[in-house]
Order: structure tokens, then sequence, then C-alpha cells
């Protein structure tokens, strides 16, 4: 019986599930800000560029509303994948579960 079967989360668990919240977290952060800020205002990091029309600087009319709905789709997929790796227990091999409740287990006739 290994010290793994409990119902604990390992550490490489934790940190994994960490890892991918943040990640999450920095997706929807970005995807509402595509979703609150006019494109105008967008920074430079996000993608937002200029186009000259008549000799006027005007805001890009790229794909913003595509860009936000696709920050916000990976980040809960990664907020899922956060949860998952925290809350799934996978299945024993059927050796760790069988020896636990007897299964398995030859009777003594």
């Amino acid at each position: 019986m290994s010290s793994s079967t409990g119902s604990r989360a390992t550490t490489g668990r934790i940190a994994s599930a960490v890892i991918l919240a943040v990640i999450a977290i920095a997706f929807l952060v970005v995807g509402v800000i595509f979703c609150v800020e006019p494109s105008g205002s967008l920074p430079a990091w996000l993608g937002h560029s200029t186009v000259w029309v008549g000799g006027k600087n005007l805001p890009s009319p790229g794909y913003h509303p595509l860009r936000a709905v696709g920050s916000l789709i990976v980040g809960v997929v990664f907020a899922i994948g956060a949860w998952f790796s925290l809350w799934y227990r996978g299945t024993g091999t059927g050796t760790e579960a069988g020896a636990e409740t007897g299964a398995g287990v030859p009777s003594a006739r």
C-alpha cells in the first residue's frame, strides 16, 4: 500500500493546480479587458494597433471580440484543468484497491 492512495493531493498535483489557476486568471483578466475597454484604448501588448486612414490615426478594427471570446474560453479551460488536477482521483491498478478491500485475495478453504 502506498501513501499516494489516500484522498490527500500530492505536492505535484497542488503545484500544477496553482500553475494552471494562475494561467487561467491571466487569460480571464485579458478577456475581461478586451470586453470592457474600447478598441482605441487597448494597450499594445494586447495586440492593439492603429491604422492610418485619410491622414488620421484610427484604432484597428481587428478581431477584438474574437480575441475576447478566445481568451475567456482558454481561461475557463485552464480553470477546469486546475480544478480537475486537484479533485480527480484516478482508479488504482487493481492491486492497490484489492489490497484495501480484500478483493482478489484467494480464500483459504
